[in-house]
């Protein structure tokens, strides 16, 4: 038995042969994206009912976030003069740093989704006008 690769394999290494599509390649006009029916509609309050969520996911995460620095400046205090109390200080301001950074993409998830509901509204009802109109001229 031979432990060679086959032929047929492809190496990732290896440059794709001519015709061939790599997975970061955009599809070609008119193919739809995987996942895709020929129409996606999206339930009237869903994403301000997500929006809603995100802004409870943040209020839950902000006091137990905070509530971090107290403690561990103390701590960082009593241990004075210890490696110890520098590390301590150090990860206290790594986690603030993280935790400011996660406060930040919940609020921007809250207000995308948001938008992204008007969005969708406004284009659904100036659809709706426009084929109305057209309606109106048969």
């Amino acid at each position: 038995m031979s432990t060679e690769p086959s032929s047929d394999a492809q190496s990732p290494d290896l440059p794709l042969p001519p015709g061939a599509r790599g997975p970061l390649e955009p599809l070609p006009l008119g193919v739809p994206a995987p996942g895709f029916g020929d129409r996606l509609v999206i339930a009237e309050g869903v994403l301000i009912k997500a929006a809603g969520v995100a802004d409870e996911v943040l209020d839950a995460f902000h006091g137990p976030a905070g509530s971090v620095r107290e403690p561990a400046a103390k701590a960082a205090g009593e241990l004075a003069g210890w490696e110890s109390a520098a590390a301590l200080r150090t990860s206290l301001k790594n986690w603030e740093s993280q935790a400011k950074t996660a406060e930040g993409w919940l609020a921007r998830i809250s207000e995308s989704l948001r938008a992204s509901s008007h969005a969708y509204t406004g284009t659904e009802q100036g659809i709706e006008q426009q084929f109305s109109a057209l309606r109106g001229l048969k």
